[in-house]
This record gives C-alpha cells, sequence and structure tokens, in this order.
C-alpha cells in the first residue's frame, strides 16, 4: 500500500463505482474538476491495452481557497486525486490521496490544519460508501 494513498475496494462495477464515488464527495463539499480516462488515453497515445483507470481530480472549493491563500504554490498540488481501476474481480479498487501526506510537504505550518480537515472529510466521503471496504497493507 502506498503511504501517500487509501485505497479501498467497493463491491460495485466500474461504471457504478464512479457515480458512488462522485457522490459521495459531493456530500462532503468536494466537486470533481478533472475526469481523465488513462484507458482511452494509453489506447489512443500508445496504441496499448490498459484495465479502466480513471482519475478524478476532487476539489472542496473554500478549502483551496484558503490553502491558495496561505500558501500560493499549493495549486500544484490540487485537486486532490482520486482513481478508479478495474481489478480481477468483482470489485472495483479506488485510491485517494493522503491530503494530509501531500499538502503538508510545503512545510507551511499554516496548511496542516486545512490538510487535516480536507483528510477528514475524504475519510467521512469513503466511510459513508456502504459498500466500500478499506484495503489494509
Amino acid at each position: 500500500m502506498a503511504p501517500y494513498t487509501h485505497q479501498y475496494r467497493v463491491d460495485a462495477p466500474f461504471d457504478e463505482t464512479i457515480e458512488i464515488v462522485t457522490d459521495a464527495l459531493a456530500e462532503e463539499g468536494f466537486g470533481v474538476l478533472s475526469d481523465i480516462d488513462m484507458q482511452a488515453a494509453f489506447e489512443e497515445k500508445l496504441d496499448k491495452e490498459h484495465v479502466r483507470y480513471r482519475i478524478l481530480g476532487a476539489c472542496n472549493p473554500p478549502l483551496a481557497y484558503d490553502a491558495i491563500d496561505v500558501e500560493f504554490e499549493i495549486g500544484a498540488l490540487l485537486p486532490c486525486n482520486v482513481v478508479v481501476y478495474e481489478t480481477d474481480g468483482d470489485e472495483t479498487g479506488v485510491s485517494v490521496v493522503d491530503p494530509t501526506a501531500v499538502l503538508t510537504i510545503t512545510e507551511n505550518e499554516a496548511v496542516e490544519p486545512i490538510a487535516e480537515e480536507v483528510s477528514s472529510l475524504v475519510e467521512a466521503a469513503f466511510a459513508a460508501i456502504p459498500n466500500a471496504e478499506p484495503v489494509s497493507a
């Protein structure tokens, strides 16, 4: 398990998982600003097959504003990426960046409480998904 992500298995098909995750994040004030289909990009640019793999860029605008207000260059670390990918089984994999691990690399103490709040909201979003199970190390 990567030290900079929280990983889950969702007992739902891929497309349904995208909707479930997007809705759960919305309940906590996040919007999805970007949706990158890596499978399609690999097919188009490299002519290579890959499992379904999408990167959702999730943003909580008030907290992003606060973070940029105290650390102007932090925009290079935003938004919070959520990766949804096919697994070998019936479940869908989800990895979400650990905001505390990523945002605190700024070493700006004013960012820490914002990162902790973002992290709490992300954790609450995934805790609210009844068919999402955390993956242990």
